[in-house]
């Protein structure tokens, strides 16, 4: 009886020592810069996004926010990174674009800058 105790102290001990993405697999992990923020969008502004990148995008998680009750996606250009993207930035703002829905579709409906960050 002690022999099954001391193994279930033992395997509790070394699982209680693994590091916490060795115990998860590693599922879950994502990059700060990742394709998939872009690839998660409606099809309207991923070609927006393709029109003004020159080859893959990559962009941080705060690159879109929706706001449901406007049925607007708010995109920030400062956190997206691709070849190609040209000036986003005039000092201390940012350039941003609004995309609002419009039936099944989403259509710009503004450009401007506005201070980096949320």
């Amino acid at each position: 009886m002690w022999i099954r105790t001391f193994l279930l102290g033992l395997s509790l001990t070394v699982c209680a020592t693994l590091p916490a993405d060795a115990r998860s697999g590693g599922v879950g992990h994502d990059d700060p810069l990742n394709a998939e923020h872009i690839g998660v969008l409606p099809s309207d502004i991923r070609q927006y996004i393709a029109g003004i990148c020159k080859g893959p995008a990559r962009a941080q998680h705060d690159f879109a926010t929706y706001l449901p009750s406007e049925k607007r996606w708010r995109i920030n250009l400062e956190y997206l990174h691709c070849e190609g993207l040209g000036a986003f930035r005039r000092g201390n703002q940012c350039l941003d674009v609004d995309f609002v829905g419009d039936g099944s579709h989403f259509r710009l409906a503004r450009k401007g800058y506005a201070e980096c960050g949320f």
